[in-house]
């Protein structure tokens, strides 16, 4: 993990310090406190509506895109190196992001709390264990709450299944803690 965080933190740091991603962020928090805690999603004519394609945008810039382009890692090739006692989750959202679903079911005070930037984060292990109560809080919802979180992240654009969208990654979390080990996260278009 310290190799890939050698390369991948300095990236991921600095792309969440750029004046624009924290504008966007801005942004993002005055949209949904308008919009009562999400952003609306779609236009009466059918499209996304400017506002959730800020979300989409702001999300859509990874750390680790940059890193692919400039061959200083590729995601994909850490495949054989994933630990055996942490089954990874993977998904797949067609023509969409799942991180802007997660975030938009999520809404803004709670992503803020996940460690990383816009869902790209390496994590030592005892980073992971330090996070692991706040990811909690954000992630293991029930009743109202939770059905309000899942009923956003299906109105998001794309075939995706909600309760995977926000269920998974806290089983990675889980496991990774209680297997002691650190935790990549990152969100790649291929």
């Amino acid at each position: 993990m310290s190799e890939i965080a050698s390369v991948a933190l300095p990236v991921i740091n600095e792309m969440g310090k750029r004046t624009t991603a924290r504008d966007a962020w801005s942004r993002w928090e005055k949209d949904a406190a308008r919009g009562g805690g999400a952003v609306p999603v779609w236009r009466p004519d059918g499209y996304n509506t400017e506002e959730a394609l800020h979300l989409y945008d702001m999300v859509n810039a990874s750390p680790f895109d940059a890193l692919d382009d400039s061959c200083e890692l590729h995601v994909m090739e850490l495949w054989d190196r994933f630990d055996a006692a942490v089954e990874p989750y993977i998904t797949a959202v067609r023509k969409d992001n799942p991180v802007a679903a997660l975030f938009h079911g999520l809404g803004p005070r709670r992503a803020r709390v996940l460690p990383g930037w816009a869902g790209d984060a390496v994590l030592t292990a005892a980073e992971v264990r330090g996070h692991l109560d706040a990811v909690e809080s954000v992630l293991a919802l029930s009743g109202a709450e939770r059905e309000q979180v899942l009923g956003r992240i299906d109105d998001w654009p794309g075939d995706k299944d909600s309760a995977d969208v926000l269920d998974q990654p806290l089983r990675v979390w889980r496991q990774a803690a209680s297997a002691g080990l650190g935790l990549l996260s990152s969100r790649i278009w291929f």
